[in-house]
């Protein structure tokens, strides 16, 4: 399957006054693995440590994030963002994301989901979709448990973030209902989208009863190229007790339709409390990491890992944290542009 293909191939190696100011963050990065049972999750933070500097979440593919390993935080009451990845993903999927969220002085937390992370696939996944919400909810009870981070945090402040797959997990997480009769009505016999080939062969079927994950502690949603709008109940949607952005590749892939998945996710989240930005240039693949030169050589007809994008991944990579930053420091007041005319 492609879509699975690719991935491995690129993994393997609320109140209404706005927020708080962020505190100013130390230019050095804290890295440290949380105690998680049964799953492998990191957090990244701002730290005034400076050495001795290690690179994590890089192979021959995918350029890593300089850190400090296990270095004390710097500062408290610190927002958190909880990255989710995509199907068959990796927590190294968003690590540059997360560098820019502890410079920013967040604590960014990824993890590896079971059943749907490279090396622990389950086939029959799409049958427990409660589970990887549940999962993001579990690592948010070790980091406040954490002794090292748990007291720094500002618990009013927890953002979940969800890459592709992510996406419908950020919003479970959020109040979405995810019907399962909805989705499998809306892809038909469509043998073309990713997505529909990838709930089909998970085992989702129209029986299954819809599915809650909501986690009252999440206060705040960012959607990376989600797939799965079609899911949702429209009525879930319209009620969402938290804000929601949505940003999504703005290079058109059949595979994984603009018109179909984003600007439906346009048309169904609450103006009031969500914003959508369509990102110019970028692939579904820009959302994960910078690609090292010569990467598409070795990926080989995997190439569009890497290419495809019409602008350097670096530079879109700056325009997306800048979007996610500007929307997680907002609070409830969302009266602001997330791109320039």
């Amino acid at each position: 399957m492609r879509f699975l293909a690719l991935l491995i191939l690129g993994l393997v190696t609320a109140t209404s006054a706005p927020a708080e100011p962020l505190p100013v963050a130390p230019s050095a990065v804290g890295f440290r693995a949380l105690e998680v049972p049964g799953i492998e999750a990191v957090a990244w933070y701002p730290t005034l440590q400076t050495a001795p500097v290690t690179t994590v979440a890089g192979n021959k593919i995918f350029v890593g994030v300089s850190v400090v390993r296990d270095a004390p935080i710097a500062g408290a009451a610190h927002p958190v963002a909880l990255l989710s990845h995509g199907y068959s993903g990796l927590w190294r999927n968003q690590a540059w994301l997360a560098e820019h969220l502890a410079r920013a002085g967040f604590i960014a937390v990824a993890l590896n989901q079971p059943g749907t992370t490279f090396g622990d696939m389950d086939p029959d996944w799409a049958r427990d979709l409660a589970l990887r919400p549940q999962q993001v909810s579990r690592v948010l009870d070790a980091l406040l448990a954490d002794p090292h981070l748990g007291p720094r945090i500002d618990d009013a402040r927890i953002s979940v973030v969800g890459h592709s797959l992510g996406g419908s997990t950020a919003l479970l997480l959020s109040g979405g209902l995810f019907d399962p009769s909805l989705l499998v009505e809306a892809c038909g016999e469509d043998r073309d989208k990713l997505l529909c080939t990838l709930y089909r062969a998970g085992g989702l079927t129209k029986a299954m009863a819809p599915v809650s994950a909501r986690d009252p502690r999440i206060s705040a949603a960012v959607l990376l190229d989600m797939e799965g709008i079609h899911a949702f109940t429209p009525d879930s949607l319209a009620r969402l007790p938290v804000p929601v952005l949505a940003l999504v590749s703005g290079v058109e892939d059949p595979a994984l339709p603009l018109g179909w998945e984003g600007r439906t996710q346009a048309a169904r989240l609450p103006a009031a409390t969500s914003r959508y930005a369509e990102i110019p240039g970028a692939t579904h693949f820009s959302f994960m990491s910078t690609c090292r030169e010569g990467a598409a050589q070795l990926l080989g007809e995997e190439a569009f890992v890497c290419e495809g994008e019409t602008a350097p991944r670096p530079e879109l990579h700056a325009e997306i944290a800048r979007m996610v930053l500007t929307f997680l420091k907002s609070g409830t007041q969302l009266a602001f542009p997330l791109q320039s005319p």
